[in-house]
């Protein structure tokens, strides 16, 4: 649940033990987990149905009137279904129709000059993870998760938000990685801002990429924030009203990875730069005549997923 100030005070500004023992008061002792929000809201993790409506009954936190909500992505999940057989059907159609389902996309795929509609259809569920099979009239149909492409800011090349957060003054050239001007007008030799090589900041082959892709995947097999993913976290599955029988948040096995930015170059300045994950097994490829070499990444995984941008199934 997330607790969003009405008005020009932030919820999040106020003394953290004000605010844990706030909490404590409308929840009771239980331990939660709370976190502060980039826009200054609060969001809670609850445990039961009873903390649910407590929470969401209230109009004011701390005397600074409120409103609470569920999360929005926290308590959705996307997954991707293909089917010949969908072909006539809208995305409206499909919405009312599925079970579980609140929003339909059907992808499409540019030639030439015109947009082709596909088989391949991302849906939105209203639960934190997305069933393995659904039922669209008689046929029984499988869903894959959905792994969206990494954010990079078009503004700093940066990974981890979007351009209308970006903080830097300027723009940054995607080819250069320099200042001042725009890529149209870059003649200059490639050079990436996150992993150093001789290549634009949008390369799919960057480290910093396929890091933050494998952490995204892992985000939508198990569930949980982006944050979670990255320290290696399974999320009890919890939406609001609604908790699955389960361990609880759990350490994943010691083969979860992921080099951060700093390891990430130094790794690759050696040649050596690998990805290692449950959902991610090594697979080089080399790219002869540069320097330093640059390896890909195949993915494989227990199950088929779907990688936005990349119309081919990883399987």
């Amino acid at each position: 649940m997330v607790i969003s100030s009405k008005g020009s005070a932030k919820v999040a500004d106020r003394s953290p033990f004000k605010i844990h023992r706030e909490l404590k008061l409308i929840l009771g002792d239980e331990t939660i987990e709370v976190t502060k929000l980039g826009s200054g809201d609060l969001m809670v993790e609850l445990k039961s149905n009873d903390q649910a409506k407590k929470l969401g009954a209230i109009a004011t936190f701390l005397d600074i009137p409120v409103t609470v909500s569920p999360h929005k992505s926290l308590n959705s999940s996307k997954g991707v279904i293909r089917s010949r057989d969908l072909r006539c059907c809208s995305e409206e159609e499909m919405v009312e129709e599925l079970s579980g389902v609140t929003h339909a996309r059907r992808i499409k795929v540019r030639r030439g000059e015109d947009k082709i509609q596909t088989d391949t259809v991302v849906l939105t569920f209203d639960s934190p993870k997305p069933p393995s099979r659904i039922r669209a009239g008689y046929l029984t149909l499988d869903v894959r998760p959905y792994v969206p492409l990494p954010m990079r800011c078009y503004k700093c090349q940066r990974y981890g938000h979007g351009k209308d957060r970006c903080k830097k003054p300027a723009t940054v050239c995607v080819r250069c990685g320099k200042g001042g001007h725009v890529e149209r007008d870059c003649s200059a030799d490639p050079h990436c801002v996150n992993c150093r090589e001789d290549q634009a900041a949008s390369s799919k082959t960057c480290p910093k990429f396929l890091e933050e892709q494998a952490i995204l995947r892992y985000k939508a097999e198990n569930g949980g924030t982006f944050q979670q993913a990255q320290r290696g976290e399974v999320r009890e599955d919890v939406r609001c009203g609604e908790v699955s029988k389960g361990k609880g948040r759990q350490k994943l096995r010691k083969d979860w990875n992921i080099k951060s930015s700093w390891q990430s170059r130094t790794m690759v300045e050696t040649q050596d730069f690998r990805i290692q994950h449950p959902a991610v097994l090594t697979a080089l490829q080399s790219n002869e005549g540069k320097r330093p070499t640059r390896q890909i990444v195949q993915v494989t995984t227990a199950m088929p997923l779907y990688l936005e941008g990349n119309r081919t199934q990883c399987t």
